[in-house]
């Protein structure tokens, strides 16, 4: 199976505001999405932009430990301010060993990570949104479910470093790890709004575990929003 990039602008939004960067340094494959915000004059350049530096995060940071990582992310999110202090956006990355099949797992906002195996699929990540806290009365109209299913909790900001949530797990050779942003996973899969119809940007990165970065990655997208290189 190959590696996959699927890219849509949504049907409501002015351009495609969604980005990707795949990379391998040494024996890690390396990889991260962003969904920028379009309530932002420039979050589609945001997500480009972000997408770019956490995989040079990634590729530096010392055997990827979580205590670097979030150090050097907290050292690039306050350039932001130069540059984009009125855009905001979500973002997952994954940092995966290619040898012990080891991987790190970063989320921070509406975008998520998933496996999937054969036809069976579950997500990793919990996504920052008002409707997934604990405790909240449920929506008294389908006009309070969308604006629950649409407000972040956490996101990348210019103004406030929120930190992403961590995780780590052991994969499986046949695994397939997928990064969507919240018009393909929310919108297509839970919704089952054809892709055609979709109202927001809707991106999903298919990565097979054993996927070798130097392989090409097969491409449907609307916009050139994939980086697709190799750290020495």
């Amino acid at each position: 199976m190959r590696a996959s990039w699927f890219s849509q602008q949504g049907r409501e939004r002015a351009r495609n505001s969604d980005a990707a960067a795949v990379s391998q340094q040494d024996q890690y494959l390396l990889a991260v999405l962003v969904d920028g915000a379009e309530k932002g004059p420039r979050g589609a350049e945001l997500a480009r932009h972000w997408a770019d530096v956490v995989l040079q995060v990634l590729a530096e940071a010392s055997a990827r430990s979580p205590a670097e990582v979030h150090a050097r992310l907290k050292q690039e999110h306050a350039q932001l301010r130069h540059g984009f202090l009125r855009d905001i956006a979500s973002y997952c990355m994954v940092s995966l060993d290619l040898k012990t099949l080891a991987a790190q797992i970063w989320h921070c906002g509406d975008c998520r990570v998933g496996l999937r195996r054969h036809t069976e699929m579950r997500w990793l990540t919990t996504p920052h949104i008002l409707a997934q806290q604990p405790g909240l009365p449920p929506p008294r109209s389908s006009e309070e479910q969308d604006r629950h299913e649409q407000q972040l909790t956490r996101c990348l900001n210019a103004r406030h470093f929120r930190a992403p949530d961590y995780h780590v797990l052991s994969l499986q050779q046949g695994q397939v790890l997928l990064l969507s942003t919240d018009g393909y996973w929310q919108e297509h899969l839970e919704a089952g709004t054809p892709r055609h119809s979709l109202r927001d940007d809707a991106s999903l990165l298919t990565l097979p575990v054993g996927f070798e970065p130097l392989d090409p990655i097969d491409q449907a997208s609307d916009s050139d929003n994939l980086r697709h290189f190799q750290y020495a």
